[in-house]
């Protein structure tokens, strides 16, 4: 355990400025969103047949089902970025190795340290959008941004794993975002044929309800029991990613 605390600092290092970029970033979209509701909401609106409360109808459209969600998937794509070979490009992996820890520790804590990252990023909506709409006298229910707080936890620690494991394999990083992108473009269409459309397969869906069973959208609302058979898959299958990156991480060159 002495040896982790140093290699989550250094890991934080390297990852805080992209970290607290995202932050910025999605903390933008919910303070204005709701300060600015009066304008927005006459451009995010639910489409018919809507019958719930205007309010959580817009925030549903703008943040979870809407850019908030899509940048939310962009930013944890840039977190998963890095790693050795970020290190070997910048000409420091020497160092890194050098150091009296194994491979498998040094990527294991960094990927610790990005999907606590993660959820941070997940319950980001819930703290600030419960603190400003009742600033502005609105009301959105906590209930439900926790829920999808676990939607979106779920969610982007796929696509963080994605990320991770792509900076694992491609030297430069550039590269790593690309193929990252593009799995965040086309893996939604692929699953729209047969066979893969029988299964609710769509993270982007997934995540912010649409078209899926434990999603009312006529008020915008999660209904039912959370999905935790599916959610616990996904996280299932983000950690292999990871653990794929980490064996794939003891066997390469950095010379």
């Amino acid at each position: 355990m002495s040896a982790v605390a140093p290699l989550l600092f250094k890991a934080w290092r390297e990852s805080r400025g992209r970290f607290l970029l995202s932050v910025a970033l999605l903390a933008a979209i919910c303070v204005f969103g709701v300060f600015c509701r009066e304008s927005l909401m006459k451009v995010f609106v639910p489409k018919e047949p809507f019958v719930g409360t205007p309010y959580i109808g817009y925030i549903h459209q703008l943040v979870y089902g809407g850019p908030g969600r899509g940048l939310f998937t962009i930013l944890v794509i840039v977190l998963g970025l890095g790693g050795l070979q970020r290190e070997h490009l910048h000409r420091t992996v020497g160092f890194t190795l050098a150091l009296p820890v194994s491979r498998t520790r040094l990527v294991s804590v960094q990927a610790l340290l990005g999907l606590w990252q993660v959820a941070v990023l997940s319950v980001l909506p819930l703290l600030l959008l419960t603190v400003c709409s009742q600033l502005t006298h609105a009301s959105y229910p906590p209930e439900q941004m926790a829920r999808f707080g676990l939607l979106w936890l779920a969610g982007g620690a796929v696509f963080f794993a994605v990320a991770f494991l792509a900076a694992t394999l491609f030297r430069n990083e550039y590269a790593a975002l690309t193929v990252s992108f593009i799995f965040m473009i086309f893996y939604p269409i692929a699953v729209l044929f047969p066979p893969l459309n029988r299964y609710p397969l769509n993270i982007h869906h997934i995540m912010s309800g649409l078209a899926m069973p434990y999603f009312d959208a006529r008020h915008a609302l999660l209904v039912g029991a959370p999905p935790w058979m599916l959610l616990a898959s996904m996280l299932a299958i983000a950690g292999m990613l990871i653990v794929l990156a980490v064996q794939i991480t003891k066997h390469q060159d950095y010379s």
